[in-house]
């Protein structure tokens, strides 16, 4: 089963984020936090890539220049990735550390090798964690909200609490399935879910 078609049938309650008009950018900040994709087995990163809206080939090797892997430079997009990692990807980065951990870049050499063994605990997770950052984030926001992310409670709730005097700027509502969450208040997710999956949603009253 393609990683889509497993995100939709992930059965998890669903927060709808309603942005102002001239707001969604304003949300690629949730894709630096980090967002769930299944994973049952290693798998080469670019093909996760292609899975997710907004990514063709030539944008992932065109805008993707940076790559890490639980905290570890890689150069590859064919790098496997696996159940538990996390990923993160940004667009080039300034200065000397955008040219040390530049994917292919002549200073590779003095970064930390990636390791060439999986860990042991791999299989015993169901999901590897994706952030992006910078140009990527910006570029990626929209589709990949417009299709819905999976995010677990802890992080969504430091979300929502670190944005809370900025959220009413941001977004016109936010629905817990059907249920609309007052944003003037502080956010209270239900402790009892660890995972949902966050979209967003155009309000055809500002349209």
């Amino acid at each position: 089963m393609d990683t889509v078609n497993r995100m939709k049938t992930t059965p998890c309650p669903t927060i709808t984020l309603i942005p102002a008009p001239g707001q969604s950018k304003r949300l690629a900040t949730l894709l630096q936090r980090g967002f769930l994709i299944p994973c049952a087995e290693p798998i080469p990163l670019e093909t996760v890539l292609l899975g997710l809206p907004g990514f063709t080939r030539e944008y992932i090797h065109n805008r993707i220049e940076t790559i890490f892997i639980n905290g570890t430079a890689a150069d590859s997009l064919a790098q496997s990735v696996w159940p538990g990692c996390t990923v993160a990807l940004s667009a080039a980065m300034p200065g000397l550390a955008g040219a040390i951990f530049r994917k292919g870049g002549p200073h590779a050499s003095l970064r930390t090798p990636p390791p060439v063994s999986l860990p042991a605990d791999h299989n015993r997770h169901e999901f590897l964690t994706l952030k992006l950052f910078n140009l990527v984030a910006d570029d990626c926001v929209q589709p990949l909200l417009n299709r819905g992310i999976l995010m677990r409670n802890p992080t969504l709730a430091r979300f929502f609490k670190n944005r809370a005097d900025q959220l009413p700027q941001i977004l016109t509502a936010i629905i817990l399935n059907r249920t609309p969450i007052p944003i003037n208040r502080a956010i209270q997710l239900p402790e009892n879910q660890d995972l949902f999956l966050v979209r967003t949603e155009s309000d055809t009253a500002d349209t």
